[in-house]
């Protein structure tokens, strides 16, 4: 997650390069990149204002500030965005992008579920790795002694 200044950052760049491609007749589809990484700064800019307010130690204040700055741009873009495709798509091209959104967070919940599923599967075989070398060197250990 991108701390609210870059993202809201990324979020206007991808906001600029999404209205632009609107503009020279690019379809919702054709765009789902972008939107995917306006959307993603998006949530990182909302996540980090929700992050802020709930946070216990350092400048609280000046942290949820500025969060509240940045989530309050981004809830502005989004509602530009919507208006500008709403006016020149209809409903339908709105609707295409919060299906597109759905499919991104899908995407993403599954390759964070994959991803943690892999680490488990590390952490229990390294675990039973070492305790079958643990085992077998009190094994050996004591079958050496007991032949000295």
């Amino acid at each position: 997650m991108l701390d609210p200044i870059s993202a809201i950052a990324a979020a206007k760049l991808a906001y600029e390069t999404i209205k632009k491609g609107f503009q020279i007749g690019k379809d919702v589809e054709s765009m789902a990149g972008d939107i995917g990484r306006w959307m993603s700064a998006i949530n990182d800019v909302k996540d980090s204002h929700n992050k802020a307010k709930s946070r216990r130690f350092g400048s609280v204040e000046e942290e949820a500030l500025e969060t509240f700055a940045a989530k309050k741009q981004a809830e502005k873009m989004e509602e530009e965005l919507r208006n500008f495709i709403i006016g020149n798509y209809g409903l339908n091209g709105w609707n295409d992008i919060i299906r597109i959104q759905g499919q991104i967070r899908k995407q993403r919940a599954e390759e964070k579920r994959l991803r943690q599923q892999k680490i488990d599967e590390i952490i229990y075989w390294g675990s039973i790795a070492s305790l079958v070398l643990l085992i077998s060197v009190f094994v050996i250990s004591i079958l050496t002694f007991a032949l000295v």
